[in-house]
């Protein structure tokens, strides 16, 4: 069969128009958010998403857009963390030795107490070691969900631009005044807030470019604006705040409690009291007497700092009153109580955009 070279070209040409509308149809639908990335100082084209190849043929949406969390570095703080894909967030790197120092003088002292006094204890009053085992755990519980747990992270304008309605549901839930919610929007220029909004306690971050509503601080440890901000706590490795602090609470009170459990239960072993058997001494045994010591020295010191650091507390709660207010000496009238707690606003698992339309 012969080919005319004249009629194969002219087909190669004419066909070739053809195939490109087919890939580039799906790309001509680009989302509206795609004119946010100028604005946000990520350049023009979406080519590239965070520094990151982006792929420029038509895949399934969850294939081209991230989650929050993956891309915090970009839109949050820096030293802010996120674990469990996103469900548990915590704070810098930094507090790792003071949270394993918290860690160590929960559950060593514990653990020896169960090695060397539950069976004795177990003997006297069987309830003893039960109502102790109870407490760890509940102390274990409210430590993880302290840390673990988001403080009340108030989001950055870059966030907000990335996450539709997001805006508009901080501003609603924190009953922002009208006369701010244009400035919490804009922040492309700190704006000039009224006399009358910062004496009620408004004021502008310039690191998160949001309106900070009254009693919210920025935290410089974390790197970002928490609502109703108590301090930030390294123990923990988390800051406390308006969503964490009934957790806080209860994790100071069951601490308090466990360790008072187990300085009556090391007390009883060190006494060498025994049921059937009341002439014998746990004296007599040198190792065991330094052992017990060892759980005894370090829970005592431990639970003298619960119970000053709690005893605290309960004076702030009973003025109503967070520990930055009483160290600086500014307290603002006006905000939310510290048991009052609204919803997270940083959506770790949502999708931050969608580059192309459905």
């Amino acid at each position: 069969m012969e080919i005319n070279p004249a009629e194969y070209g002219s087909r190669s040409q004419s066909s070739q128009p053809a195939a490109t509308p087919s890939i580039e149809a799906p790309l001509s639908s680009v989302s509206s958010m795609s004119t946010l990335w100028p604005v946000l100082g990520m350049g023009n084209s979406r080519d590239t998403l965070f520094g990151r190849p982006h792929a420029t043929h038509p895949l399934n949406n969850h294939q081209l857009t991230p989650r929050v969390y993956e891309v915090w570095q970009e839109l949050g703080s820096t030293q802010t963390r996120f674990c469990c894909c996103g469900r548990c967030v915590t704070g810098p790197k930094i507090d790792l030795w003071y949270n394993l120092c918290a860690w160590f003088f929960i559950l060593i002292p514990s653990g020896l107490y169960f090695a060397f006094c539950s069976q004795k204890l177990w003997n006297i009053c069987f309830w003893l070691p039960i109502l102790t085992g109870v407490v760890l755990v509940a102390t274990i519980t409210f430590l993880l969900l302290t840390s673990c747990t988001d403080p009340g992270i108030l989001p950055r304008r870059r966030l907000r631009m990335m996450l539709p309605g997001l805006d508009e549901e901080v501003s609603n839930v924190l009953e922002m005044p009208e006369d701010l919610r244009d400035c919490a929007s804009d922040g492309l220029t700190p704006p000039n807030l009224p006399d009358l909004r910062q004496g009620q306690g408004y004021k502008w971050c310039s690191t998160c470019q949001v309106v900070r509503p009254p009693r919210t601080s920025h935290c410089d440890d974390c790197g970002n604006c928490v609502l109703t901000f108590d301090h930030h706590c390294p123990f923990v490795n988390n800051c406390i705040g308006q969503r964490n602090y009934v957790y806080f609470s209860a994790f100071l009170i069951s601490t308090l409690c466990l360790g008072f459990s187990v300085a009556v239960g090391t007390g009883i072993s060190l006494s060498g009291y025994e049921p059937d058997h009341p002439q014998e001494s746990v004296t007599r045994n040198p190792l065991l007497v330094v052992f017990l010591l060892l759980i005894g020295v370090p829970t005592a010191v431990f639970l003298l700092g619960v119970i000053a650091l709690l005893m605290f507390h309960i004076f702030l709660l009973c003025t109503g009153k967070t520990t930055k207010e009483v160290l600086t000496g500014r307290r603002v009238l006006q905000g939310r109580s510290m048991f009052e707690r609204p919803p997270s606003f940083i959506h770790a698992r949502a999708r931050v955009d969608t580059p192309l339309d459905s």
